[in-house]
């Protein structure tokens, strides 16, 4: 009787252990898949990702050539690329109900700001973000809050994030069909979802796009604002009719970023 009792549990400890590995092994796929499928249901524009290669023994890892599309009705090409971002992974934590991620590290990333007087595509793409997480959690307050209801599936822990030595690509109508770059100032996140609940990843992505947007809107806020001033001292030398032209831009480069 005993030795047939040890032979059950001796065999379930013997599937436990290779699903356990079976898991761990097939974490690259399960990432992968997770953000080029879960990700454009909550931004609404299509995601690449070339590869995503983490041990699942020391939780270190990296994911290469992430590429984020633009919504609908945008022109550029893409709203972020990346070549690759750093990660460290709790891995212990992967087979529970929140999965702990130490640290999120991206380094060059192009983030391409498309605007006109309609809107932005990262304007647009933060609504999508919004939208989602307010239908998932119940509606904002007005300091970004929501109800908090409870959504299904795993919980994220995310310690640091870390956006450094990333630039802007600006395509905007008031420049004229020109194209200018300016840098994005670094960026640093921490403590995203701590304490016992966690956060969903559509609230990590929330919260990563609405800095990368205020950092985004006051770079370019303050290069158009240099660029208009540079615009009415060169319109004031030649006098008329291009003094009035140039108000007429620089009232454009205002009413970008006013709230509709």
């Amino acid at each position: 009787m005993k030795s047939t009792l040890v032979k059950i549990i001796a065999g379930l400890a013997v599937v436990a252990v290779i699903a356990v590995v079976a898991l761990m092994l097939s974490l690259n796929t399960i990432v992968k898949n997770g953000v080029t499928s879960f990700g454009p249901e909550v931004i609404k524009a299509p995601i690449q990702l070339d590869g995503v290669s983490i041990s699942a023994f020391s939780g270190g890892g990296e994911i290469r050539g992430l590429v984020i599309g633009n919504p609908e009705g945008f022109k550029t090409p893409s709203a972020v690329k990346l070549g690759t971002a750093s990660l460290q992974v709790k891995p212990m934590s992967l087979l529970g109900d929140k999965i702990v991620v130490q640290s999120i590290k991206a380094d060059g990333a192009e983030i391409t700001f498309e605007g006109s007087l309609s809107g932005s595509n990262l304007g647009k793409i933060q609504e999508n973000v919004d939208a989602y997480v307010a239908a998932l959690l119940g509606p904002a307050d007005k300091d970004g809050k929501t109800e908090k209801k409870s959504a299904p599936g795993k919980k994220l822990q995310v310690d640091e994030i870390i956006i450094s030595n990333a630039k802007i690509n600006l395509s905007m109508t008031v420049l004229g069909g020109k194209s200018a770059t300016i840098p994005l100032p670094d960026i640093k996140l921490t403590d995203l979802g701590k304490g016992e609940q966690g956060v969903t990843p559509a609230e990590v992505i929330k919260v990563v796009l609405k800095e990368v947007m205020t950092k985004t809107t006051a770079a370019v806020s303050g290069f158009l604002s240099g660029a208009g001033k540079a615009i009415m001292d060169g319109a004031k030398s030649v006098g008329g009719a291009a003094t009035d032209a140039a108000k007429g831009v620089t009232k454009g480069i205002g009413d970008l970023f006013k709230k509709k």
